[in-house]
């Protein structure tokens, strides 16, 4: 009987030793694919693309034979096409008489 209680409580040990070694597996893939994934964002933020990315969107920076277009208040530009628009306002029978002309 002490032979059978002894072999059940091996048995368990052995069936918890090896559920703590496949979670352990797990973990282990699941740090590789983080450290490739590090490895490729070390890669790319040492790389020249990042350089020039970083350089145009915080220092405003420029390459040679690029053109820089901004546009300073955008509410105005609306605003005077309103504008040209209802002095533009011509009613269509006028439109269609001018074309038929």
């Amino acid at each position: 009987m002490l032979v059978v209680i002894s072999l059940g409580q091996e048995s368990y040990r052995y069936f918890k030793v090896a559920e703590e070694i496949n979670d352990l597996e797990q973990n282990i893939q699941n740090l590789k694919q983080d450290n490739e994934e590090l490895i490729g964002n070390r890669e790319y933020f040492q790389s020249q693309e990042f350089l020039e990315d970083e350089a145009r969107k915080k220092l405003n920076m420029v390459k040679e034979g690029e053109t820089v277009v901004m546009i300073t208040n955008i509410d105005d530009i609306i605003q005077d096409e309103n504008v040209n628009a209802q002095k533009n306002k011509t009613s269509n029978f006028k439109l269609w008489l001018e074309y038929f002309k």
